[in-house]
């Protein structure tokens, strides 16, 4: 969880510190130059990177570690060798007069680092080692975000931010590769071949690349390509921190739905099916418990924020950031589903159903961005997402069988979360800047909790599970705050 929500929150004080000393103007040719890279990066390298997880995962599961080590190996050579590819388009972009060139250039090597990096990142995911695939990538993020504010408070501009982004993961990329090496040594076991996981894995990468190509189109910003062509870089950067703030919010409750992947396929490797399928009930119930409050104090509070971190020449966002909260709140489920689907090697209806989100975005982006710019593409987005999310919960819940998410105590929990919410935001506009979003917070937090207790936001069933998995360090004063959040009428 860690490693997916805090790259976000650095993301997030780049984007004020960017904001601040780049301008409009400035901060969304940056954010383009970025999109680029990240989309290079996602083509080359995501593919590859989930089917290797899920089936060294599998290999483990199965008893085949030896098979695993081989199958790492194989992967890596294949992803040096798109690397460079990826480097090179990058390149060709300045020589053809990328501006600013030396930013485009430096963008180049961190599409090569980065996309190597993603191996050695697969296999501590794969192998379940949590804390070894998150330090490096955290430790490294936050000197960067460090280095950046730094060099641009003494007078660095956007090639300056992209210096630092090469430096950062050109470290990240050794330190991970050293970490991954260790822990496949410590599955003892010599690395024997196994063409049948190769096989597996290529054939898994080449179907889930036509997904990797849909999900950058449905995830990842495709709609600045309109703004760029239709808009300006001032729009570019309005919808650049509405859509960063909007994923920023639901990135720790998407992130509680990413960890399943490796382990259902674990789980799928050993023969254990029913356990599979009697934890994604409860997993769904509580990530769109977990989503309900975050999402109503981002609707808030999220406005005043804006206007208060970023500056008021940033406040045209507000408008696209709303719709994108709205529609966010499906967001964690739909991670959720998609990393069932690929913990089990279920490709195709994914597949479908992002081909569909992506015709929906491209469609409602090309009619909207020309005459409204980042409002018309927080609106592409957000159509996508919800075309996306509901064929795979739909197509989850089928497979899993009948889904038993108590709507009683969801009707509830968003009762329980709204009240919150609207207190937030009254104490917020009543008071008004760093004061009145303080205070809103202070009292939309009181009475969410204060109504949790009363009437209950979780489950009973839910908390003495949470509190009997997360051990000891929940079995005192923090296990009973957990129990508490299930009200006292349940």
């Amino acid at each position: 969880m860690l490693a997916n929500a805090l790259p976000q929150l650095y993301a997030l004080v780049l984007s004020v510190v960017a904001a601040r000393y780049l301008g409009p103007s400035g901060m969304g040719r940056q954010s383009f130059i970025a999109f680029v890279e990240a989309t290079t990066i996602t083509l080359l390298s995501g593919s590859f990177s989930l089917a290797l997880m899920r089936y060294i995962g599998e290999a483990v599961g199965a008893g085949r570690a030896g098979s695993a080590r081989w199958l790492a190996v194989r992967i890596l050579r294949i992803e040096m060798a798109a690397a460079l590819v990826g480097g090179g388009a990058l390149v060709v972009i300045a020589a053809l007069g990328g501006e600013p060139r030396d930013a485009w250039l430096l963008a180049a090597l961190a599409v090569v680092s980065s996309t190597v990096a993603t191996v050695p990142g697969a296999v501590l995911v794969g192998l379940q080692r949590w804390r070894d695939a998150t330090i490096a990538g955290l430790t490294t993020g936050g000197l960067g975000v460090v280095a950046t504010i730094v060099v641009l408070s003494l007078g660095g501009r956007i090639t300056a931010m992209f210096v630092v982004e090469a430096i950062v993961t050109t470290i990240a990329l050794l330190w991970t590769g050293a970490l991954a090496r260790g822990a496949l040594d410590g599955l003892h076991a010599q690395p024997a071949p196994a063409p049948d996981l190769l096989r597996g894995t290529v054939r898994f990468a080449v179907f889930s690349f036509g997904g990797s190509i849909l999900y950058l189109i449905v995830w990842r910003r495709s709609e600045f390509f309109f703004l760029q062509h239709y808009s300006s870089d001032r729009q570019i950067a309005f919808y650049s921190i509405a859509f960063a703030v909007a994923t920023g919010v639901v990135r720790l409750p998407s992130a509680m739905g990413e960890v399943l992947a490796p382990a259902v396929a674990t789980l799928f490797g050993a023969g254990a099916h029913e356990r599979i399928r009697a934890g994604f009930s409860r997993a769904l119930r509580l990530l769109v418990l977990a989503t309900l409050p975050v999402t109503a104090a981002a609707a808030a509070l999220g406005p005043e924020a804006l206007r208060l971190f970023w500056g008021e020449a940033f406040s045209p966002a507000t408008g696209p950031f709303l719709i994108m909260v709205a529609a966010s709140l499906l967001t964690p489920v739909t991670v959720l589903c998609s990393s069932l689907l690929a913990g089990l090697g279920r490709v195709g209806v994914p597949l479908l159903a992002e081909a569909l989100a992506a015709g929906v975005d491209i469609g409602v982006a090309f009619a909207l961005v020309p005459h409204h710019g980042a409002l018309g593409a927080a609106i592409a987005s957000s159509c996508a997402l919800v075309a996306s999310g509901l064929p795979l919960l739909v197509y989850a819940s089928r497979i899993t069988g009948p889904l038993r998410v108590q709507p009683v105590a969801l009707v509830r929990g968003a009762i329980v979360a709204g009240a919150g919410g609207g207190v937030a935001w009254a104490v917020s506009a009543a008071f008004g800047g760093g004061v009145g979003l303080v205070l809103g917070l202070l009292c939309g937090t009181a009475v969410f909790l204060g109504l949790a207790l009363l009437v209950g936001f979780l489950p009973r069933a839910d908390a003495e599970w949470l509190r009997e998995v997360l051990g000891k360090r929940f079995s005192g004063p923090a296990g009973d705050a957990l129990l508490a959040l299930a009200g006292r009428r349940q």
